[in-house]
């Protein structure tokens, strides 16, 4: 392949899809990054040129001019979608169209309506895997609160791009809507909520961000300020993302029922759970965990099927709340 060629492919790849445009300055700029020297008003020619060929589009009332991929555009440059790729989209809009909001998920629905023609087109037992498959969540599901688009986006280039990002926001206990400039860590996904985890200038801590609670938001083109040891995923094992009862982690003891509960044998609590086999019917358990309101709520739920053997005021706690709920059933009932 010459390298004309090779600069047309590589140029390409850099246009973004509308409504997000680039100039012939930013082009010439990448361009040169990859090892091509070329000026800009060769790339003005060659993107007349290939607009020809592919569904390219130009803002002249800007100075210099901004190119974008049509919105709606398909990418036909090969490789073409083969059947597992294909697969993956088809699932995906399936799993992410309740997560996104309509402006982000338009910016895959190039990708999503050629997967779908693909299956339909390719007479093969691929193609029917989305009608046999479906993913269920545990517990109550509520309906997801609407996340803005313009703060999805802000928010997610702010963490790609590693900037600040100014949100309007207005938490549960703040009287009003406060802007606030926020240092983004990462992401949460945890039904039915989005969760941006960072910090706020001006206040101390890592914080827990409800995105539907955000009304606008904008990116910040200052780098974030992030602690060195923080890490999403210890973030999340420390119990951070419940209800948090203390800051001290609860070195938890049980003795549990088979086969009701050998779930927590396949799927442990934490790094540190240790499982011993007692009998054909019980399993006890060992795991430090955080001090949650949700380790309240899952030890109230299965407590038909577990002893809770330490710590001793968890279970005075678990048993105090089993004996209020019994009293109000009994209470109702009566009435």
């Amino acid at each position: 392949m010459s390298n004309t060629a090779v600069r047309y492919l590589t140029m390409l790849r850099m246009v973004p899809r509308y409504p997000r445009s680039i100039t012939t300055t930013e082009l010439a700029s990448r361009l040169e990054e990859q090892g091509f020297s070329v000026t800009m008003r060769s790339i003005q020619r060659d993107l007349e040129k290939l607009s020809a060929d592919f569904p390219l589009l130009v803002d002249e009332n800007s100075r210099p001019y901004r190119w974008s991929f049509d919105r709606n555009a398909t990418m036909d440059i090969i490789p073409a979608l083969d059947l597992p790729a294909a697969l993956t989209f088809e699932l995906a809009k399936a799993y992410l169209s309740p997560m996104l909001p309509p402006r982000a998920l338009s910016h895959l629905k190039p990708h999503f309506d050629e997967a779908h023609r693909t299956l339909l087109r390719e007479k093969n037992p691929l193609g029917q895997w989305p009608d046999r498959v479906r993913v269920i969540n545990r517990g109550l599901g509520g309906a997801r609160p609407p996340v803005d688009a313009d703060v999805l986006e802000a928010v997610t280039e702010a963490l790609l791009r590693e900037y600040q990002c100014k949100l309007t926001y207005q938490a549960r206990t703040w009287p009003e809507p406060e802007e606030i400039v926020v240092h983004p860590f990462g992401l949460i996904f945890r039904d039915p909520n989005v969760y941006l985890i960072g910090t706020i200038d001006g206040r101390e801590g890592v914080r827990q961000l409800v995105l539907h609670r955000a009304t606008a938001g904008e990116v910040v083109e200052e780098l974030i300020e992030r602690p060195e040891d923080f890490d999403l995923d210890l973030y999340i094992h420390s119990g951070a993302m419940g209800i948090l009862k203390s800051d001290e982690p609860v070195y938890l003891k049980l003795r549990c029922d088979k086969p009701v509960l050998n779930h927590l044998i396949e799927s442990p609590l934490g790094f540190d759970q240790i499982t011993t086999e007692i009998d054909d019917k019980t399993f006890e358990m060992a795991v430090t965990v955080g001090d949650t309101q949700d380790l309240r709520w899952w030890l109230t739920a299965q407590a038909v099927h577990c002893d809770i053997l330490e710590p001793a005021w968890l279970r005075d706690e678990i048993e105090t709340t089993l004996k209020q709920g019994l009293r109000r059933t009994r209470r109702t009932g009566d009435a």
